[in-house]
């Protein structure tokens, strides 16, 4: 009863402060009074320190089996092991929404501190305020619609429900949903900044480069809380995928792609000094979709293997939406006139290149967009069952992520000004050739499938452009080598990289992977899709939180592995569990599919072989290391700045140096 009562008292303070510093924040830069801008500052931190209580009583709550607590009872039990009674507070509904809370909270906080020092108090007042209602909104959500403080009706029960078991199979339960929340959440922080700029004014190129800062640093967590959950997906859900364009999947990567086109837009913006109509447009859309895709997750809305199923915030959370969207049409009308019309630009120019690039980057979002909502609409108008699946993304898709791959191998060559065709043609020779050369090899080696045949092409084209570009910035570094890495144009080439090693490996797993199954007995030896699997049996290994029906398989004669089928706590149903063989040429994926019978102990194995499907982790790993180089330029370019501004205090005006 005690952390029922103290996180209760956590979420009423994150509320009234949250909803006072506000006002004050609003109403301090109003009326451009520095001491109610300051004051709500610290009311603000005060809401976000309810937070944290809240979130410290709840996980002593799990920690130490608080079933006094309907949220302890339904999501843990006296066998669940530490780690996922840690991560329990995200396994379900309520919790989520406090983990949502405290991360936007701890934003609040970081960007209070980053601007400790900003001259421009009014713009950031206006800012924490924008994100002070977020924060307020799901701080009265978990108040008064869906609090995990709840007490157990009735007697308290000896033991809980436990986690469900695809949340405590897997140890990244605790690393994937923070970061891609991280991610989520942060995409309000651009918004935030670029909304406040537009109201009071105050759009220059300072905070052009701020708000593109926090859109990269936030585009970097989502990318990794992206990636770790195609793994996680890959690892434990037992199907041999790792991306089935699930709605809740789709959710995440709508605003990526608006987050990836408005930092691809901002280059533009930068060169001219102000911000353009599309870079708004895009960080305002980024916004949106987070919180259109917390519709999908946590309104039972859309089918999905990682959405709350019963949660009756539907309502609440789409009119949320709704004036959000709203909020960001009614800014563009009011502040038209500051926001730049997007100018005429060359084809063959680096700007034109951009344009393009973003062009595909929207096509893409309208088109999953559209496949995500569109079974909605089919069920409350049509009264129909519709599934929109992979045939349909994949149609659309592919071809735009091909082209997509054209313009990152042509577009970093192209000059700001208008660039000669002859120019162009020099510049792109080998890179070129190295694609041709790739494509021969390929068609010569029996690939016959034109997607895969381009994606390898156009995949080469990239890296190679990519390498070459990188080692020029590297050879005119001059003894600033640490510099060149994390510029922007290096870390951007980078991951560059990292997304054709993706394709790479995508194209390959697609084309020339295998799927079936095979019926063995104890002894047996097999050999199917060019792999030698053994069988020597099966036996049960049981722990305090679960209970593994194992097979023991060796594959091509090494290692033994163990797919298996896992009973946890008291959940009726088992859950699979695959045994992976990883290689840098292929993956060998083992699943149970059957049980033994009585027929001689037999077994049926599923088998996914996927071939070069690391390169797909290999080039994500590329490409999350890119953007992270790309924040630690932030730094660096920081520091240089105050390098110049120092410079120029000392050295006033008119004389030379």
């Amino acid at each position: 009863m005690f952390d029922a009562a103290l996180g209760s008292a956590g979420l009423v303070l994150a509320f009234l402060f949250g909803l006072i510093g506000t006002l004050a924040s609003f109403y301090g830069a109003y009326r451009r009074n520095d001491r109610l801008m300051s004051g709500s500052r610290t009311l603000l931190l005060i809401g976000f320190f309810g937070t944290i209580v809240s979130t410290i009583a709840m996980e002593q709550a799990l920690i130490t089996h608080d079933f006094s607590l309907a949220y302890v009872v339904a999501n843990n039990s006296k066998e669940t092991p530490l780690l996922f009674s840690i991560t329990g507070m995200w396994s379900a509904l309520q919790g989520s929404l406090l983990l949502w809370a405290i991360v936007q909270g701890l934003y609040i906080a970081l960007l209070t501190f980053a601007m400790r020092h900003e001259t421009d108090r009014r713009t950031g007042s206006v800012a924490l305020g924008i994100l002070g209602v977020i924060f307020t909104y799901f701080s009265g959500v978990l108040l008064f619609a869906a609090s995990p403080f709840l007490t157990t009706v009735g007697a308290i029960p000896a033991d809980g429900r436990g986690p469900n078991p695809l949340l405590q199979d897997y140890p990244l339960v605790a690393i994937h949903p923070p970061m891609l929340y991280m991610g989520f959440v942060g995409m309000s922080v651009p918004f935030a900044l670029l909304s406040a700029a537009l109201i009071t004014g105050r759009l220059n190129n300072d905070w052009i480069l701020r708000v593109r800062n926090w859109s990269l640093i936030t585009w970097v967590f989502l990318t990794i809380g992206i990636v770790l959950g195609a793994w996680w997906s890959y690892q434990v859900l037992g199907w041999g995928g790792y991306w089935a364009w699930d709605p809740v999947e789709n959710s995440a990567l709508l605003p990526w792609l608006c987050g990836l086109a408005f930092i691809h837009s901002v280059l533009i913006d930068r060169r001219r000094k102000r911000m353009g109509i599309a870079s708004y447009a895009l960080v305002a859309a980024a916004f949106a979709l987070t919180i259109l895709g917390t519709y999908f997750t946590r309104s039972g809305v859309l089918q999905s293997v990682h959405a709350f199923s019963d949660s009756s915030l539907g309502t609440v959370l789409i009119l949320f939406f709704v004036v959000i969207v709203v909020f960001e049409i009614g800014l563009s009308i009011f502040a038209a006139d500051r926001l730049m019309g997007q100018p005429r630009f060359p084809l063959l120019s680096r700007p034109g290149s951009l344009l393009i690039n973003n062009a595909i980057f929207g096509l893409l979002t309208l088109i999953i967009l559209a496949g995500t909502v569109y079974p909605l609409f089919a069920h409350y108008f049509q009264h129909q069952t519709v599934d929109v699946g992979a045939p349909f993304f994949n149609a659309f898709v592919i071809p735009l992520c091909l082209a997509l791959l054209a313009v990152m191998a042509i577009g970093p060559w192209l000059n700001w000004r208008k660039t000669p065709p002859e120019l162009v043609g020099q510049r792109l020779f080998l890179p070129g050739v190295a694609a041709v050369v790739v494509l021969a090899i390929s068609a010569f080696a029996g690939v016959t499938a034109l997607a895969t045949l381009g994606a390898y092409a156009l995949a080469t084209f990239v890296i190679v452009s990519s390498v070459v570009i990188i080692y020029g910035n590297l050879s005119r570094a001059s003894g600033r080598r640490i510099s060149a890495i994390v510029s922007r144009s290096s870390a951007g080439m980078l991951s560059h990289i990292g997304l054709a090693i993706i394709a790479i490996g995508m194209a390959s797993a697609t084309t020339f992977g295998h799927q079936g199954s095979v019926k063995m007995v104890p002894g047996q030896t097999v050999h199917v899709y060019g792999q030698t699997l053994t069988y020597e049996g099966v036996e049960t290994v049981v722990t305090p939180a679960k209970t593994s029906f194992e097979a023991n398989v060796i594959v091509n004669g090494g290692k033994t592995y163990h797919p298996a089928i896992t009973q946890f706590g008291t959940y009726a149903s088992a859950v699979g569990t695959p045994a992976v063989n990883v290689g840098l040429t292929r993956d060998v994926y083992l699943t149970i599919d059957a049980a033994p019978t009585t027929d001689k102990g037999a077994i049926t194995l599923g088998i996914v072989v996927q071939p070069l499907i690391f390169w797909l982790w290999a080039g994500a790993g590329v490409m999350v290391l890119g953007g992270l180089l790309s924040v630690v330029g932030i730094r660096e370019q920081n520091r240089r700045r105050q390098e110049a501004t120092s410079s120029a205090d000392d050295h006033p005006v008119g004389v030379t140096v």
